[in-house]
C-alpha cells in the first residue's frame, strides 16, 4: 500500500494528474482529513452535488450503514462527467474499524479492480485522547491497513508531519494570502505549540485574515492571535456557558466570528476543552502533580491554574451532560452546512440552560 505524506498528497491532488481510487485517512490529527477531502472534491468534481458526492458514517447514529451499499455505489459511476463520484466513508466508532469477514472480502475484491471513475475515501475519525488513539492504532488501525493493502489504495498518516513541514506550509499559505511571517514568529508558534505544532494549521485562517501592520506577521502578533485574544475569548466563552449567561455567550461568539474564527475551530476547541476538563478531574483524583497534568494535556502554563480550578469545581454529572451536547454539536457541524452549524453553535448556551432547568425540575 503506497504511503503518502499529508503535504505531499495535497500537492499531488492539486495537479489533478494522478488517480487515487481508494485513500485511507487516519491519525490523531483527524481534522486534517477534512482538508484532504475538500482538496479532492475541489479538484476532481466539476460541481459538488448530492448525486456525485456521497458521505457514509459508521457510528451509533447510522446503524444501517453497510459496506455492501457503499461498494455498490462505488461501482455505479461511469466515465461520463456527470456520473463520476466521490464517496467518503467516515468511521467514528472504534469497533467499526474491524471489518466482518463478508465486508472485508467485499472491500478486498473491490480493491483488486476499483472503479476508475470513483474516488473512495475511508476516513477514520475517532473522538479519543492521544494515548487511547495510539493504542487503537497499534491494535486495530495497523491491522486494517494490512488487510486492505493494495497498489490501488493509498494510506495517509495525518500525524506523520515534521515541524519543518509545518513551517513551510504556514509560509506558503500566508504568501498565497499576500503576507509574510518572520522567523521569530514561526519560532514563537513552535514554542507555544510545543509537541502539538500541527494544531496551528487549525488556526491558520485566522493568521491569513488578521489585521497586521504591513501585511507582515511578527512574534507579537502570535501572542495576540494564537495565545492571547483567542485563548482569552475561548475561556470567556466557557465561563459564559458554565455561568449560563446566554447574553455574554452570544456577545463573545459574535466577537469571535467578526475576528475570523471559524465555526469548526470554535466547536473543535470546545470539544477539546471539555474533554481535557474530564481527563483532568480523573488525574486530580489520582493525585497527579499540577505541572504533570498540564504537560499531559498540553495546557498552556498561563491558563493552568484556572484550568485546574475549573476541573475541580465541575460536577461529573453536569460535565457528562455538557460533553454529550457538545458531541452532538460537533457531529452536526460535520454533517451540515456552515450556516446550520453556526446556528447550532449560537443555540448551544440555551440548550445548556434548558438542560439545567430540566435537571432541577426532575
Amino acid at each position: 500500500m503506497p504511503d503518502v505524506s499529508f503535504f505531499s498528497l495535497l500537492e499531488q491532488i492539486k495537479t489533478g494528474e494522478k488517480n487515487f481510487p481508494v485513500t485511507i485517512l487516519y491519525g490523531f490529527n483527524e481534522f486534517l482529513g477534512q482538508k484532504i477531502i475538500r482538496a479532492f472534491s475541489d479538484t476532481f468534481l466539476v460541481e459538488k452535488s448530492e448525486f456525485n458526492y456521497r458521505r457514509y458514517y459508521f457510528d451509533a447514529e447510522y446503524a444501517g450503514t453497510s459496506w455492501e451499499e457503499i461498494i455498490s455505489e462505488a461501482k455505479s459511476s461511469s466515465f461520463f462527467v456527470q456520473s463520476q463520484k466521490m464517496i467518503v466513508v467516515t468511521i467514528r466508532e472504534e469497533k467499526k474499524i474491524t471489518l466482518q469477514k463478508y465486508d472485508l472480502d467485499l472491500v478486498k475484491k473491490y480493491l483488486q479492480k476499483p472503479n476508475p471513475n470513483t474516488l473512495l475515501v475511508i476516513y477514520i475519525s475517532l473522538n479519543v485522547i492521544k494515548d487511547d488513539f495510539q493504542q487503537i492504532k497499534r491494535q486495530k488501525i495497523s491491522k486494517f491497513l494490512k488487510e486492505l493493502n493494495s497498489p490501488h489504495c493509498y494510506s495517509i498518516n495525518l500525524d506523520n508531519i515534521s515541524d519543518m513541514e509545518v513551517r513551510r506550509y504556514i509560509q506558503r499559505s500566508l504568501k498565497n494570502a499576500g503576507r509574510t511571517i518572520t522567523a521569530s514568529a514561526l519560532d514563537k508558534i513552535m514554542e507555544v505549540k510545543e509537541e502539538d505544532s500541527v494544531s496551528v494549521l487549525y488556526q491558520l485562517s485566522m493568521l491569513e485574515i488578521a489585521t497586521v501592520e504591513n501585511e507582515s506577521i511578527d512574534s507579537g502578533d502570535i501572542d495576540k492571535f494564537i495565545t492571547g485574544v483567542e485563548a482569552h475569548s475561548i475561556w470567556d466563552l466557557t465561563d459564559a456557558i458554565e455561568s449560563e449567561d446566554a447574553r455574554k455567550y452570544l456577545k463573545i461568539l459574535r466577537y469571535l466570528f467578526m475576528n475570523g474564527t471559524g465555526v469548526a475551530l470554535i466547536i473543535g476547541t470546545l470539544v477539546t476543552h471539555y474533554n481535557k476538563i474530564y481527563i483532568a478531574k480523573f488525574l486530580i483524583k489520582q493525585k497527579f502533580p499540577a505541572q504533570e497534568i498540564g504537560r499531559a494535556l498540553g495546557q498552556h502554563p498561563y491558563f493552568l491554574n484556572k484550568f485546574l480550578t475549573s476541573a475541580r469545581n465541575f460536577s461529573e454529572k453536569r460535565l457528562q451532560h455538557i460533553l454529550r451536547l457538545i458531541y452532538d454539536l460537533d457531529y452536526e457541524s460535520k454533517t451540515s452546512g456552515e450556516e446550520s452549524a453556526r446556528l447550532s453553535l449560537q443555540n448551544f448556551a440555551f440548550r445548556i440552560k434548558l438542560l439545567s432547568h430540566s435537571s432541577r425540575g426532575a
